[in-house]
């Protein structure tokens, strides 16, 4: 009698165990590691061009910006987009994410605002400018993904909310010391590149979009006409390169992005769009990690 209570206290003692585990893994892909990348560094490139010195604020954001900040924007996204990422094959996964993984609706439902509660916590820490451009990067992530605003199914402006996102996290970073450096134009206008890239990202959910109902271009006006338009934002940025003095891997970025998106449309049962958005997945993961590690060293 007593081996049998002491085999069922082990089992449920690993059962609890094996359950949280999952939890934490699905809580993990929701928040999309290479999006914990991306944010980051994003950060951590600004506060290089703003010349901001270390301190345990600037720390803590850089930490805050990773797991917890991500959990609260795709997070989001991924409980208002439910009925659409079941029917997705490119969701479900460490790289696209999806709510689907973790155990538990409310833990789904309320993990997401106690990431974004996390990061809000330095808000009142920072100079005036950065605190503001914090708290209107939470604000803009609430109402890209959830009603009743919803603005990730406004078509063009869903791209240029995540473009001023990622610039965003940028200019806090150049602002976190109290730098008085400006915005410079080379920043502002890579948003048209920014917003075509998620442009371009409809194109892939189309149909898993269509069956939801979710009113993105490329369900309104067809995966053609919302890669033109991903194109032509592309381009927009191509040129002002004679223009502006970007940096040689944003050069580099800006121009493959056009060229990969182009390709596309031109050969698009041989090279499909999920092919062309995952080469322009890697190809920005890569500007990105070489910029905060290797190019700001330069600066």
């Amino acid at each position: 009698m007593l081996f049998s209570q002491r085999m069922v206290a082990k089992t449920e003692k690993r059962s609890a165990a094996l359950t949280a585990l999952s939890t934490i893994a699905g809580l993990t892909r929701t928040s999309r590691p290479f999006g914990w990348v991306a944010a980051f560094t994003l950060y951590r490139i600004g506060m290089a061009y703003g010349q901001v010195e270390e301190s345990p604020v600037t720390l803590g954001l850089s930490l805050a910006l990773t797991f917890p900040f991500c959990l609260y924007l795709f997070g989001l996204n991924d409980l208002a987009d439910g009925d659409s990422d079941r029917n997705n094959p490119r969701k479900g996964n460490w790289v696209h994410g999806a709510s689907g993984p973790v155990q538990g609706q409310h833990l789904a439902r309320v993990a997401p605002w106690v990431g974004g509660a996390i990061v809000a916590t330095f808000i009142p820490l920072l100079p005036l400018k950065a605190a503001f451009g914090l708290a209107g990067i939470l604000l803009l992530s609430w109402a890209y993904s959830s009603p009743p605003i919803r603005l990730k199914e406004v078509p063009i402006v869903d791209g240029l909310v995540t473009a001023t996102i990622m610039i965003g996290l940028l200019a806090v970073g150049l602002f976190c010391g109290g730098s008085q450096t400006r915005m410079t134009w080379e920043t502002v206008a890579v948003a048209p590149t920014l917003a075509g890239l998620h442009i371009f990202a409809s194109v892939v959910d189309v149909d898993s979009d269509r069956r939801a109902a979710h009113r993105t271009l490329a369900v309104r006006a067809g995966p053609r006409v919302a890669g033109a338009v991903a194109l032509i934002c592309s381009l927009l940025t191509v040129g002002t390169i004679p223009f502006l003095n970007y940096a040689e891997p944003i050069v580099a970025y800006i121009v493959i992005q056009a060229i990969v998106i182009g390709v596309w449309t031109v050969i698009p049962h041989h090279f499909t769009a999920r092919r062309a958005i995952s080469v322009v997945g890697l190809v920005g993961l890569i500007t990105l990690l070489y910029m905060a590690l290797v190019y700001v060293r330069y600066l």
